[in-house]
């Protein structure tokens, strides 16, 4: 007879049900040889178990110890509560982490050798970190020698210096982590400034022991990057500046650098915490195109005029900013506008075929749509302009498209993919009155490819002349004028998934009147027509609002178009 071949054979699930059988086993205390105590809590368990889990019991269990013969095994340095995770862990593969346990559950996965829980809880501390622990993580990672733990904390610090740097556990660091710090070229900061004020607090929380190292710290800060009036008012009259002759040598310096920059060898900046270097503003009106620098916090002339007219309309499109309209002039529209300003200099551009003013402009898959708007205005009569016209930037043409589903004029208009959102504005009757009090909160959706319009969920405030934005799934409008022509602080973002609209938790800090927008990376730029100098800045992440305000400087005012650069 032919003898079968050998094989190896395997059940799945085998392993997984002994584990279930080992919990029951321990549940009901069945061949348990030993139990562990924390804190007054037995533990029954097998010897067995613990030694293929833990290096601590298997050396504990075979190196001739008391506790190799002993059933009862106090464990002193371990809580309750983390001994239950271990436990759960080692028959499980299970584990719950929380801020509230993780500290006891760290000590106790350390102590006992646990190799695999000790992984489970560094990727959940690496994964939780942010500016608000990040202190307290970096110390457990340099308690316990984790030391991956200790650099993902001092990334988040360095990230984020500028909450971290006023939490009270930051000035428990030491003069080598605070010198190491200080010096680092990868701090995110708004300003030197603030390295300075945390340096003065951190030496002045214990002054006496900490005022040696002053002049060692005040060395690496970038004084070339403070501002003058700063230099002036604050750090020359610091008595701990005035207190080392060498600090009050490098202040000195400073202010010769600011007047002749030429002479000194010009230090290396820190990393901003701005999402881009420079926004740059477009004006109408004849004014002069402005760059705003982000660092510096100071709006300057490009010496390059914008658009004179008030009426044209702007949209961002692949790093431009194009302008289409018509000059209205002693009661007609006249002269065609259509050109775009490269970030130098203005081209013209082929003109529009049909005849649009204060029409929503949206960016759809790398053409410009204009949808109707004013065709003509006699007195206070308006007129439709019932086409929507499409610009091709790759061959410089126009061409007619379809319709409009409504006459409204200011609304905003957002291209995603192959759709156009339209939101709000003034609803015009063809040949009525100009309507420039009553907004709608309306939203109409364009889809590009089957040229047909349906519906959207309402935004929950009406407004015009707001800023609309596409960023990360979602719909976001800010500003603009409500009904009456109230200056609108409020924002909204609709999610596109399901088109429900929610306000945002903090409102814009100013009013903007006009707004013009922009997204640069997780952040949204925004400029208004009624606070000229004024920037605003929205954390997509945290919701968080920032304020850039250059005042006095009257470079121009009015309504334009907004982009990073």
């Amino acid at each position: 007879m032919k003898m079968s071949s050998s094989k190896f054979l395997s059940c799945d699930g085998h392993f997984d049900f002994i584990m279930d059988m080992l919990v029951k086993q321990r549940s009901n205390k069945r061949y348990c040889d030993v139990t562990l105590v924390a804190e007054g809590q037995k533990y029954p368990a097998h010897r067995a178990i613990l030694a293929a889990s833990s290096n601590y019991f298997d050396t504990m269990f075979s190196s001739q110890m008391k506790e190799e013969f002993e059933r009862v095994i106090k464990i002193k340095e371990v809580t309750k509560v983390a001994m239950e995770q271990v436990i759960t862990f080692i028959y499980t593969n299970k584990v719950l982490l929380s801020e509230e346990n993780i500290d006891e559950v760290l000590h106790a996965a350390s102590l006992m050798q646990v190799q695999d829980l000790l992984a489970l809880v560094i990727q959940f501390l690496s994964n939780e970190i942010c500016p608000l622990n990040c202190l307290h993580y970096r110390q457990l990672g340099k308690l316990y020698s984790l030391n991956d733990l200790v650099l993902e904390c001092d990334r988040c610090i360095c990230e984020n210096f500028d909450q971290v740097s006023t939490q009270q556990k930051f000035f428990e660091m030491d003069e080598v982590e605070m010198e190491k710090l200080i010096s680092s070229d990868e701090l995110v900061i708004e300003s030197e400034e603030v390295v300075y004020e945390c340096m003065v607090g951190w030496v002045k929380h214990h002054l006496q022991t900490r005022k040696q190292y002053f002049p060692t710290l005040f060395k690496h800060l970038r004084l070339q990057y403070v501002r003058l009036d700063y230099l002036s008012r604050n750090i020359k009259k610091e008595g701990l500046v005035r207190e080392f002759l060498d600090c009050r040598d490098l202040v000195e310096d400073a202010f010769y650098f600011h007047v002749k920059p030429d002479l000194f060898e010009k230090q290396k900046p820190r990393k901003s915490c701005y999402p881009c270097k420079e926004l740059i503003f477009i004006p109408n009106k004849q004014q002069n195109i402005a760059s705003y620098n982000m660092t510096e916090k100071k709006w300057s002339s490009l010496q390059v005029v914008g658009e004179s007219e008030q009426h044209v309309m702007f949209i961002g499109h692949d790093e431009m900013v194009y302008c289409f309209g018509y000059i209205y002039e002693n009661g007609a529209y006249k002269t065609n506008i259509s050109k775009r300003f490269n970030g130098i200099k203005w081209e013209n551009l082929a003109p529009m075929v049909n005849r649009h003013s204060e029409a929503a402009v949206a960016s759809i898959e790398g053409e410009i749509f204009v949808f109707g708007g004013l065709s003509d205005v006699q007195g206070n009569v308006v007129y439709f302009a019932n086409t929507i016209i499409k610009y091709n930037p790759i061959n410089n043409t126009w061409v007619k498209v379809g319709r409009p589903n409504s006459f409204q004029t200011k609304a905003s208009a957002v291209g995603v993919g192959d759709v156009a959102y339209l939101c709000g504005g003034y609803e015009q009757g063809n040949g009525g009155q100009r309507n420039t009090t009553t907004v709608c909160a309306k939203v109409e959706v364009y889809d590009s490819v089957s040229k047909t319009w349906k519906a959207g969920n309402n935004m929950l405030e009406g407004r015009a002349s707001c800023a609309v934005v596409h960023f990360d799934g979602k719909i976001f409008v800010f500003g603009g004028y409500g009904s009456n022509n109230t200056l609108l602080t409020s924002g909204e973002f609709m999610n596109i998934a399901d088109g429900v609209w929610t306000m945002l938790t903090n409102n814009i800090p100013f009013q903007l009147g006009e707004v013009s927008a922009c997204c640069v990376d997780d952040h949204i730029a925004m400029y208004g027509s009624s606070k000229p100098g004024h920037i605003a800045l929205y954390n997509t992440n945290n919701g968080e609002w920032r304020t850039f305000v250059e005042e006095g400087q009257n470079l121009f005012n009015g309504r334009g178009c907004l982009m990073a650069k």
